[in-house]
């Protein structure tokens, strides 16, 4: 089965939505190195918005990480869309998507112990979720960019293995490929009969391959 959507107009969800990413993340950089991390949400979110997405989908793509990331708790960041311009509908919408990509919670002690939990029941959230969750999308859209800026690291001639080292990571390369194969077989069955977002899940099945080609996966 295949899903198209109509054609969408940027307007004051948008503009919320990137003034409070702007404001979040201003000061934080990507992992491992200099880049803003602005980038990867900007990033995000124009993949929604060029596999389908929705102006929902796209601004949760801008604020995918702000629960986890920034602590902000759901009520305040709905309260931020809405003093920034969005309707209180518009707001909701957007935090139910960014509360279901968001990875735990942000109390957890996010450690080599608590990551396998973590991520597998983030697999788990997934697995339950309808072929047309909203969320879905957002969630490939983030995997993809991950993904494909560490295929650019693997390129210049690191091994997975010395890339996924601690205290930088929390699993090593055996326990990432486990994860990424798993998202990539999810996003597979839930997605791989939308025409609009199979690019994307083709384009993290071919990350994930070359990231972990020498690598056998760990089961946690």
């Amino acid at each position: 089965m295949t899903e198209s959507r109509a054609r969408w107009t940027a307007g004051p969800l948008t503009r919320a939505a990137l003034a409070i990413a702007v404001e979040s993340f201003a000061s934080k950089s990507r992992k491992g190195g200099d880049t803003p991390y602005l980038s990867h949400l900007l990033a995000v979110s124009a993949l929604v918005m060029e596999h389908g997405g929705s102006e929902v989908q796209a601004a949760a793509g801008l604020l995918h990480d702000t629960i986890e990331d920034i602590k902000t708790p759901a009520p305040e960041l709905i309260e931020k869309l809405v003093q920034h311009g969005a309707t209180a509908a518009e707001a909701a919408a957007v935090v139910t998507i960014v509360e279901a990509t968001t990875d735990g919670q942000p109390d957890d002690r996010r450690d080599d112990l608590d990551w396998p939990v973590r991520k597998s029941r983030y697999l788990q959230s997934l697995r339950a979720k309808g072929p047309h969750d909203p969320a879905l999308l957002v969630s490939l859209a983030d995997k993809v960019h991950n993904s494909e800026a560490t295929v650019q690291v693997i390129r210049t001639g690191k091994t997975a293995h010395q890339l996924y080292v601690t205290p930088v990571f929390n699993a090593g390369a055996p326990l990432q490929k486990w994860y990424y194969s798993s998202l990539a077989q999810v996003f597979r069955d839930k997605l791989g009969g939308n025409a609009q977002a199979l690019p994307l899940v083709r384009r993290l099945e071919a990350a994930v391959d070359e990231i972990f080609a020498d690598v056998d996966a760990a089961t946690p």
